[in-house]
């Protein structure tokens, strides 16, 4: 083969290797501020673990005793112990993405990657691989809590624990974006998106069962929170059914409902420009030559 054949392919992996140096790098940048900071770790990682120790040790004299939740058989241990689960999941996921990305938007600061050469996706990317991180580690040591606190889990649910995990990720964190759209600054992100996350946590059964009556049942059980809910307590049940589908058709139809929305009209500033995430190459070329 030719040196000009080689060429090219060489190129190709030179470009891809220094895209996933640059992804990495980012990475490491939104690691580092993400664990540096005191006020996020609070709200973010220890709060779902300080709700935990607060209701495990409040039920922890009824672990062991078995609720009956409709199809299914759950110990008060495990009721509780897929409730902060599924708290968590909403805290990082929905929560942390949403106030994040309204913050830095209002303050300018992906509005600057976009002056640079760096790639949308490698920003965003590197934000959500961030995310997912935070959540991989706040879910272990709330694992870890959960085997003092007498939390059993058959093994032949093990897998459907995992997959509700992952599909609560896949659900939350797109409508942490899309939610990310509503604050119109960086002071009403938290409690706008506050506002709308600790209602729907906790009306969704996850810690206690809320008579809620027929019309705020019924609203309740389409919001995101309810179906994850469902799940996670299935797959920690002793008996029942393996899945429930209709909780699964929900939490994907409120995913795409969330992807659609962020790609639509998410926006690097607080001021609309025309280099947003979606935006096409013929926007991105207009853009700059604007601002040069």
């Amino acid at each position: 083969m030719s040196t000009t054949d080689t060429a090219p392919a060489a190129r190709r992996a030179g470009a891809r290797a220094n895209g996933l140096r640059t992804f990495l790098l980012h990475v490491d940048g939104e690691l580092k501020e993400f664990w540096r900071s005191p006020i996020t770790l609070a709200f973010i990682v220890l709060m779902p673990v300080m709700f935990y120790l607060g209701f495990g040790f409040a039920f922890r004299s009824e672990a062991d005793t078995v609720l009956d939740l409709g199809d299914y058989s759950i110990t008060q241990a495990n009721l509780s112990f897929g409730g902060v689960l599924g708290f968590a999941l909403m805290s990082v996921a929905f929560a942390n993405v949403a106030i994040g990305l309204a913050i830095r938007r209002h303050h300018g600061l992906f509005k600057r990657f976009r002056t640079t050469p760096v790639k949308p996706v490698t920003v965003m990317g590197a934000y959500l691989a961030n995310t997912l991180l935070t959540t991989v580690v706040v879910l272990a040591v709330i694992v870890v809590i959960g085997v003092f606190m007498g939390v059993s889990v058959p093994a032949e649910r093990v897998p459907l624990l995992l997959a509700a995990v992952a599909l609560g990720f896949v659900c939350m964190a797109p409508l942490g974006a899309a939610a990310s759209l509503l604050p119109p600054n960086a002071d009403a992100a938290v409690p706008m998106i506050n506002g709308i996350f600790f209602p729907t946590a906790f009306l969704a059964g996850g810690f206690i069962i809320l008579p809620l009556g027929d019309t705020l049942g019924a609203i309740v059980d389409v919001l995101p929170g309810r179906p994850l809910t469902v799940l996670l307590h299935g797959a920690l049940s002793e008996g029942g059914p393996l899945w429930d589908w209709p909780s699964v058709w929900l939490l994907l139809g409120w995913s795409l409902l969330g992807t659609v929305v962020a790609l639509r009209w998410f926006r690097w500033a607080s001021e609309r420009e025309p280099r947003g995430f979606g935006a096409g190459k013929r926007k991105d070329a207009d853009a700059g030559t604007e601002g040069a």
